[in-house]
């Protein structure tokens, strides 16, 4: 805006007058009605607050010595108030000594006129106070403007980046849905080259369990086949997750269950959810596939593919589009017997290339690990060398810096490999775990002696934290015998999991007892061991993934909270490893990790 038009502006001006003298009043107003100033006036220094509070004018020309209240006070309560602080004072006083200029001055004034008046000095000063005034303003609306720019701007770079960050996520279960049908693609080759080799129809039976069972992670699946006159079917191929009961050589009679072995035979698939036990089997998610062959229409159906989830579980369209035609793999393998010697010499091929995976892994872990070892003695040398040099040395700002900065640097290496060290540990134990090799030695314990010391090393820790931690144990907790290492493991990563992601002030609480039967079949007494804490909870959405390996909670800062993200995915192994299992509770702002062992 030019000078031009902010000086016409100022002409409109509202300017409030305070004087007890009418004379001063009168001449004042004069002037500025002159130069087309819209001008008010009080005679008082309480009328003049009341005015500018009701309707706070461009600017005030204020009297020093007034009755009651002068114009100091006046001015004090004017800055004083959020509605009237920010109005320009211009002093007008008969005073003209130093002292009463700097005390106007202190209070707020922006300028000091002296009586008598010079008309062209009062116009100028109150000119330049009215422009810098609307300057200010100005200036201020501008400052509004692009702060609202600023925020408009923020707001479009978050759209985009949510935007981004939604592609992203697409392009990741995308990717997922590509793997997966890869996988399924790939598993379905190698039934199919099976089929197609093989001389052997009942290694390919098994063989194609096996490999449904584990490409869906299935509990349990079975090739069931049909008696000549249809009127009992007999599990003859089974794969079944360790510490399930194995039913292979189980014969049903399709006349128990009539209205599914119908379908069946009617060449029909179909997926339920089995709440009640029945004679088929106690699951939750059962996916049941016909194996018939079209090209020998007269043999009807030949058998049945069955699959077992776990609670809540779901067979979804892929899955199941898998098993058809796995289904009819199978059915050729019924029918081209010949296969059997070519197929067999496959499947122990692929064993043993299983087992030179298994050997290699195995072998590279140990690798990895000896020069992170030898890394962290030779730091430890290093440290005492820089020890031992430093005290030879002069005692100058420059080498005690340099001294400062090579123990931070050795620390930080330290920190380091005790991190690697750790994975590679956790990685080596994984890999037994998951090769079957972990060792397993049960001993005899009275847990409401041994949970205790377990948790000594914690205690410190979590009054540090400033978090409380509170031990349940039941009354008749019986001893039991059980792999002591694995059971420690278990629960010092539960409670390591708590301390390092309960706020301060709240809850850690372990809790053990047990029941007159397990929670899923009732044939057996269980240990329950849960480890809860208070003051944070994971999304819905994400607590099937807390036992993958490597996974972090999101909104929470690894480097913060350290770890080698395996301590979950080790606890399910090792639960797992003792015949038990392990789930996760959260809500209300509360988790609960609680682990189930049979006695």
């Amino acid at each position: 805006m030019s000078q031009l038009q902010l000086t016409s502006h100022t002409n409109i001006a509202n300017i409030l007058l305070v004087d007890d003298t009418p004379d001063n009043l009168r001449l004042l107003a004069k002037m500025l009605e002159s130069q087309g100033y819209k001008v008010r006036k009080t005679t008082s220094g309480r009328m003049a607050l009341q005015s500018a509070h009701r309707e706070p004018p461009d600017l005030i020309l204020l009297d020093i010595n007034m009755p009651e209240m002068n114009g100091y006070e006046v001015c004090q309560q004017l800055k004083q108030s959020e509605a009237t602080q920010q109005i320009p004072v211009i002093f007008i006083s008969a005073l003209d000594q130093l002292g009463d200029k700097v005390r106007a001055f202190d209070l707020g004034g922006l300028d000091y006129i002296t009586k008598p008046f010079q008309e062209q000095e009062v116009l100028v000063r109150v000119r330049n106070q009215l422009l810098i005034q609307q300057q200010k303003r100005q200036l201020i609306r501008q400052n509004q403007q692009l702060q609202q720019e600023i925020q408009e701007r923020q707001r479009a770079e978050a759209e985009i980046r949510q935007l981004n960050a939604n592609l992203e996520q697409k392009v990741y279960l995308r990717t997922l849905e590509l793997q997966q049908s890869l996988n399924f693609e790939a598993t379905l080759k190698r039934i199919s080259d099976k089929v197609r080799d093989s001389l052997d129809s009942h290694q390919i039976l098994q063989s194609a369990v096996e490999e449904l069972a584990k490409a869906l992670e299935v509990h349990c699946c079975d090739a069931v086949l049909y008696s000549p006159d249809r009127l009992t079917s007999t599990i003859r191929y089974q794969h079944v997750q360790p510490g399930l009961p194995a039913t292979q050589g189980q014969t049903l009679f399709t006349a128990d269950v009539p209205e599914l072995y119908e379908q069946l035979q009617q060449k029909f698939y179909f997926a339920f959810c089995q709440i009640q036990p029945s004679p088929i089997r106690n699951h939750s998610a059962i996916l049941a596939c016909p194996i018939f062959d079209d090209q020998v229409e007269q043999q009807g159906t030949l058998g049945d593919l069955w699959l077992f989830k776990p609670l809540q579980a779901e067979f979804i369209e892929p899955e199941i589009h898998l098993v058809e035609q796995v289904a009819n793999q199978c059915a050729i393998a019924l029918r081209q017997a010949r296969l059997y010697e070519a197929a067999q010499a496959q499947v122990q091929e692929l064993q043993r290339l299983n087992q030179l995976k298994d050997d290699f892994l195995y072998t590279i872990s140990h690798e990895l690990r000896t020069p992170i070892a030898n890394i962290k003695q030779v730091i430890e040398m290093l440290t005492i060398l820089t020890n031992c040099g430093r005290s030879c040395l002069a005692d100058t700002a420059q080498q005690e810096l340099s001294s400062d900065r090579v123990e931070q640097y050795f620390s930080i290496l330290q920190e380091e490999c005790d991190r690697e060290l750790e994975l590679v540990e956790d990685l080596l134990k994984l890999q037994h775990l998951e090769a079957g090799i972990y060792p397993i030695q049960p001993t005899t314990v009275n847990l409401r002696d041994w949970i205790p010391h377990v948790l000594e090393p914690f205690q410190m820790r979590i009054r540090e934290q400033q978090q409380q931690l509170h031990l349940r144990l039941a009354e008749r907790l019986p001893a039991i015998a059980i792999d002591l290492p694995s059971l420690g493991r278990i629960i010092k990563e539960l409670i390591n999991n708590a301390c390092k992601y309960t706020p301060p002030g709240e809850r850690i609480t372990l809790t053990a007892n047990w029941i007159d039967g397990d929670i899923t079949s009732n044939s057996a007494p269980t240990l329950l061991i849960s480890v809860s804490n208070t003051g944070v909870e994971i999304a819905e959405t994400e607590l099937s993934r807390i036992f993958d390996k490597f996974y972090r909670i999101p909104n929470h800062d690894p480097w913060k909270y350290g770890g080698t993200g395996l301590g979950l995915a080790l606890v399910k192994k090792m639960v797992e490893q003792l015949n038990g299992r392990i789930w996760v509770e959260s809500a209300n702002n509360l988790t609960c990790l609680t682990v189930a062992l049979p006695l």
